[in-house]
This record gives structure tokens, sequence and C-alpha cells, in this order.
């Protein structure tokens, strides 16, 4: 299979990282080049330059603490119905352990999921959390949604460091 045609955040150094960004006239920060999947070996463009803003959210609403980057969400049925009482405080727990603590970090945002070209959503988490993962291989979580929220103010955010970059230029 051909190789992932994008860069990796990490691979930019330094003063380098602020070059996928660019600002419009009126002053939003956007995403410069398309954005795919952080797999080498996946070929899956999740959005195309300039259709997501940078924004800083809440850093623990991405944390899931027994799911690391390379992990890929489950979609086997976990639906609370089929959890004892002490599974569903445990999943709730481990979503939501560090929300107290306000870090912010930076993630690309779409207002709608139609602007994804292409993207996964995990089953919904008691908190009302959905994370966003590669439609093609599964890997995540690579963002969240937070599907409880009016549909005025939703949002569907990806990690800018969790993500690969390509300038089609």
């Amino acid at each position: 299979m051909a190789r992932n045609p994008g860069k990796a955040y990490a691979d930019f150094q330094g003063d380098e990282q602020d070059v996928f960004i660019t600002t419009r006239a009126d002053g939003t920060k956007v995403n410069r080049f398309d954005i795919y999947c952080p797999q080498e070996s996946c070929r899956c463009k999740m959005l195309l330059a300039s259709a997501a803003t940078l924004v800083q959210r809440e850093k623990s609403k991405l944390t899931l603490s027994n799911l690391p980057i390379g992990a890929t969400v489950s979609t086997i049925d976990d639906s609370p119905e089929n959890k004892t009482d002490e599974e569903k405080q445990e999943a709730l727990a481990s979503t939501s352990e560090s929300i107290t603590t306000g870090e912010l970090q930076t993630f690309w945002r779409v207002g709608d999921m139609m602007a994804f070209e292409n993207i996964g959503f995990s089953k919904m988490l008691p908190n009302g959390i959905q994370f966003l993962s590669c439609a093609d291989c599964d890997i995540g979580p690579l963002g969240f949604h937070e599907s409880r929220v009016p549909q005025v103010n939703k949002e569907y955010l990806i990690a800018l460091n969790r993500v690969r970059y390509h300038d089609r230029s």
C-alpha cells in the first residue's frame, strides 16, 4: 500500500509548526494543509485545507486513561444495558477523572460533521462524549465531539498533534 503523504506534527521543528496554520483576513486561523490519518500506512484524508479553524479547548475531554493514541476505537456494542452498574461507573470515571484540571489543548474545529472528508465516531460515552477516529483504520482517539450540546454550539474537534499534514501545492 502507498504511504500516507502527510507529515506528522512532531516532525515539524520549532517555528516550522506554525507553517500549517494560515490566517484569514478576519483574523481566523485555519488549516493551511490537508489533514490525514496519523498512521503512515493509511491514506485516509480527513479534512481539506481551510476547512477547520484553530481553537483551544479543554484537554481532559480527549483523555481516556486506558486508550493510548495508537489504540483503536472500539465499535463493539458497549451499550449501557449490557454493562453492570460498576462497569458504568468505571467508564464514566475514566473519561472524566481529569476534567477539573482545566488544561487547554489546541484543536482543529469544524461546526458540521459534513465538513469532514472521512471521519469515524465511537459509541457515545455516558457523559455524552464521542471520540473521533480514522474512518479507514479506526486509529484514535484523534479528537472528540460533545453530542449533548445544542445544535447551534455543535463542534467536532481534532487534536492538532494527533494527525498528519500534507501541502498539495
